[in-house]
């Protein structure tokens, strides 16, 4: 049985569906990022576009495009999502499978897309601007959230690693199918050999 929190990921096309087409009377606030180590300064900027709009959709970076230093991504994907998913004022998840976020923008069409306050520089960096480009073709708005509080997961990370082992074993069992009773069984048969 799919739980409260799990059912708010979803895939691309499904969540097309639930928001329905730009324009809308609700409006539809998405953020994008890597969402390696959820931090204060995340929490800040998602509470801040939650506030903008009736529904947050947060996009995530999957594994496989994160390139951000050795041994990222830290968390998977799927963990990741969970966590952005078990957060009160996240009302949608979504894996973006693409190296960016431009796709997800067309297709979702949010009314808002909200960056952080360390990407309105005087000059706005070229994904940033790409980003803006896809977002008003259409109608929408980039906004940028307050920057009191700025973070670096990078830097989270790189000053101690976390031991989750488990929980990524608990995630690999689960896409596997198999439970700890089958893992007991297992292990019994070895030793009867």
């Amino acid at each position: 049985m799919e739980s409260i929190i799990e059912a708010k990921i979803k895939s691309l096309t499904e969540l097309s569906k639930i928001l329905g087409n730009f324009p809308r009377v609700k409006k539809v606030v998405m953020c994008h990022g890597t969402f390696d180590v959820v931090h204060p300064g995340h929490i800040r900027h998602l509470s801040y576009a939650k506030q903008q709009g009736t529904t947050l959709v947060v996009s995530l970076t999957c594994d496989r495009h994160i390139s951000k230093a050795a041994l990222r991504p830290y968390i998977p994907e799927d963990l990741r999502a969970f966590n952005l998913a078990a957060l009160q004022m996240v009302d949608y998840v979504i894996i973006d499978q693409n190296a960016t976020p431009l796709d997800n923008i067309r297709m979702l069409q949010p009314d808002f897309f909200a960056k952080g306050y360390e990407y309105s520089a005087d000059s706005l960096p070229k994904k940033t601007a790409d980003e803006k480009e896809v977002i008003t073709s259409y109608g929408g708005q980039i906004l940028f959230t307050p920057g009191d509080v700025v973070f670096s997961s990078s830097k989270i990370i790189e000053s101690g690693a976390p031991d989750i082992r488990y929980e990524k074993l608990r995630s690999l069992m689960i896409a596997e199918g198999v439970t700890f009773t089958d893992l007991k069984a297992t292990l019994t048969k070895l030793q009867d050999l």
